[in-house]
């Protein structure tokens, strides 16, 4: 496979359905809708991914992997930088994770790349008490700017409609502290 293609599979692992179609692709690989249409075509003719049609909008596809696609994650090549960066403390992951932010929303210099991130760290997440059968609670998670409810699950995959809780700054030296 391709790094495109890894990057697409990678993606598609990783993302919430509404940011699995072809825009969310084109604008995570910064590139040309073109360019991740044939991306996803290979890994269609794989047996890779599966194209849905969309719940939300019947002109627009939503691409799943299927248990082929799974299978042929596990030779990720990169997979061993996953179970790295899963060895961090939560201060170091967090460290990480806003100068990964800050360098990807600056990159582009006039083009600055859309950030990235999970609906768990967003903006537009809502999160409601609901009560159930014998007055039991449970949480439940609204994405504000779609206006749709999120399972829990999902909180943890990526959103191409990610809005940072603050504004991304240069993130501090770690030997600065």
């Amino acid at each position: 496979m391709t790094a495109a293609q890894w990057i697409a599979l990678r993606y598609f692992s990783r993302s919430n359905a509404y940011s699995r179609t072809l825009t969310g692709l084109a604008q995570y690989q910064a590139t040309t809708a073109g360019t991740a249409s044939q991306t996803i075509k290979c890994l269609e003719h794989a047996g890779y991914v599966e194209r849905d049609v969309s719940a939300r909008d019947a002109r627009s596809s939503v691409f799943t992997i299927t248990d082929a696609g799974r299978a042929v994650m596990e030779e990720d090549p990169l997979a061993h930088l996953g179970q790295e960066v899963d060895d961090l403390s939560v201060a170091d992951l967090t460290h990480l994770r806003d100068v990964l932010r800050y360098l990807l929303a600056n990159i582009g210099g006039e083009q600055p790349r859309n950030p990235y991130g999970t609906c768990r760290d967003c903006a537009f997440l809502l999160t409601r008490q609901a009560r159930g059968p014998n007055a039991a609670r449970s949480n439940q998670y609204l994405c504000k700017l779609l206006n749709f409810y999120i399972s829990e699950t999902e909180l943890n995959y990526l959103c191409k409609n990610f809005q940072a809780l603050r504004e991304f700054q240069r993130p501090q030296s770690r030997d600065a502290t």
